[in-house]
């Protein structure tokens, strides 16, 4: 799924507060290493390994009381978010850091469909 841009405080409290892993891109368009990242956050965010994951984008500049409320003061910035919980962070645009946050929403978004095995029964 292409990332979707968040438009409100209230939408976003809305996303992250659902069962469903998500990664948010904090962005701006003046910023480069924003401009040099972002293809490459799309491009994950269209992988098949990724179906479980939910990506979403923000718009540093247009949506001021989002950054406020998770203080962010420098982009690119990466957030996973599931149940409400912040479940990772990556700075700047380092694409393997950003992998990695990634693959760890999808690792929860596994957590969540799998059926306990016996042993945890």
């Amino acid at each position: 799924m292409a990332p979707i841009a968040i438009t409100s405080l209230q939408e976003f409290k809305k996303i992250i507060d659902g069962p469903k892993p998500v990664v948010i891109d904090f962005w701006a368009t003046w910023c480069g290493p924003c401009k040099m990242i972002g293809p490459v956050f799309k491009k994950l965010s269209e992988k098949p390994d990724y179906a479980g994951v939910d990506f979403y984008t923000v718009d540093g500049d247009e949506q001021p009381d989002i950054m406020d409320e998770l203080q962010i003061s420098s982009m690119p910035t990466f957030i996973a978010f599931k149940d409400g919980n912040k479940i990772g962070s990556s700075l700047g645009a380092i694409p393997k850091n950003l992998l990695e946050l990634i693959d760890k929403a999808a690792k929860a978004a596994g957590e969540a469909t799998e059926s306990p095995s016996p042993a945890e029964t």
